[in-house]
């Protein structure tokens, strides 16, 4: 029984940042997980620890670091994700707007940041609503002021119900506007008092309509996660507020881009959790069982080590389903002398690694499917070794001349694969991209696609993944458009493909930039195609010998 209560309710940047971090980043072996090399059972090691002292002191650092790209005459206000229906008064399982909880650790929905560079004191003002003990009955106790206060560090921590009247006293040229977001309480005579006080350069700026406000507006079409600050936004377009809007999505770019120690330690952990649930899955994974057995281990091992959940909904495509790049129907069965490919991963602690294995559901890859997996392969190893600071993440289009692009590298690899197995006629043209669609890499962190410019040169600190993958879809030929050209390559590469046609394989693994090697955080998983089948027939042979290990049971 659930109530739904809310109803009642860049370059030159990273460089630096890279520098001042650099002597304070652990060096490859403390971040790397505790070996590379394949091991019988794979358990995650118990989650990492922070003393509460670090931890608010890295929360604070962000958030000066946030407010020094603002400016005196600047506030930003950031909202708190409104939750999610998964259908009529039943909520998906709440989880915060990334960058609130990257400044302020906050999980709690209906709360607000403010930050004014430009105040005499309070720079920064977290606001929560007030503990409803009717609300509390049904879904749990709510943070109090001294609650917020100690999770976030934020030491002026206000009531929710303050925050509209505070923004109009701060703005109030943008009263009507403020006003359509719900209603403006007007502080006493005293509190406003202070306010115009503590706020004068702000509210000055605005009065002659030289103040900014930063919000989170969307990037693109796509209203989803930031409806309330667009419509906040186009209201106050739509006025005479005395206000210039700024994006504050390219500050958060920039800072989230550089992991701290600290991330680094949640990036791992949750790395080392999905490597115990590949483990699991090279176990058990076998003809007859189906695509949502396997998403289930996956699942229940997330959950067993205390992982928030999955960073993504888990990709299981077993045979032909793994040619569909983002398949996740999950419902269909594992045959003999077929592949599954598996793209799931933890979250722990609002980071989500990104790891994709494919493995013969017998154990034992074919030829056919051995000679796409090594091309695979090697492009992945060569694209890892180019990860490294002052080169850059790169274009697939990159030619080979450029040897500092990491998905370069990856599609000149391919492309040499394709055209010796005789999927296509060239490797001058783009043929290839009929089995190889996407890009190698991305950046992670709190997002599975994180934030960041792909033009800023590689700098330590900065995780990326390296994900090739080449994928012979059975009715690819036949979707292609009736052309002269076409025809030709159709008739070309014909026999290739009746030879391949329904292999899908991708290798995905998260690779940390340092000063030296690169680090791949999810090298304990195999991904040498010896080294899968090895790890297959041991991990099975001691399950029938000796059942789980204790300490996996745990």
């Amino acid at each position: 029984m659930k109530t739904n209560f809310r109803r009642l309710s860049v370059a030159a940047f990273v460089v630096t940042l890279a520098v001042l971090i650099l002597t304070a980043l652990p060096p490859a072996p403390q971040v790397e997980a505790t070996s590379s090399a394949p091991e019988a059972w794979r358990l995650a090691p118990p989650a990492p620890k922070i003393s509460e002292a670090e931890r608010l002191a890295e929360l604070a650092k962000r958030r000066q670091e946030t407010m020094k790209r603002m400016g005196d005459k600047a506030i930003m206000v950031l909202f708190s994700t409104e939750p999610r229906i998964y259908t009529f008064d039943v909520d998906y399982h709440y989880r915060q707007e990334n960058n609130l909880y990257y400044l302020t650790g906050i999980n709690q929905d209906g709360a607000a940041l403010v930050l004014i560079p430009g105040a005499k004191k309070a720079r920064e003002i977290l606001f929560v609503p007030k503990r409803d003990p009717r609300r509390e009955t049904w879904t749990g106790r709510m943070l109090s002021s001294d609650d917020a206060r100690q999770r976030s560090g934020v030491q002026e921590v206000w009531d929710m119900s303050l925050l509209n009247g505070f923004l109009a006293t701060l703005a109030p040229k943008a009263e009507a506007a403020i006003a359509k977001r719900g209603p403006v309480s007007k502080p006493n005579a005293e509190l406003l008092a202070q306010w115009q006080t503590e706020f004068q350069t702000f509210i000055e700026a605005a009065n002659k309509d030289q103040a900014e406000i930063y919000l989170l507006t969307p990037q693109g079409r796509d209203l989803r996660e930031y409806r309330h600050e667009h419509e906040f936004a186009e209201n106050l377009k739509a006025t005479n507020a005395g206000l210039k809007l700024r994006s504050a999505h390219p500050i958060f770019a920039e800072l989230r881009l550089v992991k701290s120690p600290w991330e680094l330690k949640l990036l791992q952990h949750a790395a080392d959790i999905t490597a115990e649930a590949f483990h699991r899955v090279f176990a058990v994974a076998s003809p007859a069982m189906f695509e949502y057995e396997i998403q289930a281990e996956f699942e229940y091992t997330f959950k067993r080590r205390g992982a928030d959940n999955w960073g993504y909904p888990c990709i299981v495509g077993a045979g032909a389903n793994a040619t569909t790049l983002h398949y996740i129907t999950n419902q269909e069965p594992l045959d003999n002398g077929s592949l599954l490919l598996m793209d799931c991963a933890a979250e722990f602690d609002h980071y989500t690694a990104d790891i994709t294995r494919t493995i013969p559901i017998n154990g034992k890859f074919t030829k056919e499917q051995a000679d796409i997996y090594r091309i695979v392969y090697d492009a992945q190893t060569a694209s890892i070794n180019r990860v490294r600071a002052g080169n850059v993440v790169g274009a697939v289009f990159d030619p080979a001349s450029n040897t500092k692009s990491v998905q370069g590298v990856t599609a000149e690899i391919i492309k040499d694969g394709l055209f010796k197995l005789g999927l296509i006629t060239s490797k001058d043209n783009n043929e290839f991209r009929h089995w190889y669609m996407h890009g190698s890499s991305h950046w992670i962190g709190m997002n599975v696609h994180d934030v960041g410019d792909y033009r800023t040169p590689l700098a330590p600190g900065m995780v990326l993944t390296v994900e090739p993958g080449i994928y012979i879809r059975p009715d690819a030929l036949d979707w292609l458009p009736k052309t002269p050209e076409n025809e030709r390559f159709i008739q070309a590469v014909r026999p290739a493909f009746e030879k391949y046609k329904g292999i899908g394989i991708r290798i995905e693994d998260d690779i940390l930039v340092t000063t030296g090697d690169p680090v791949n955080m999810s090298a304990s998983i195999p991904r040498k195609l010896e080294d899968v089948e090895a790890t297959m027939a041991r991990l099975k042979q001691e399950l029938r010998k000796s059942g789980w290990p204790q300490a996996a049971m745990r």
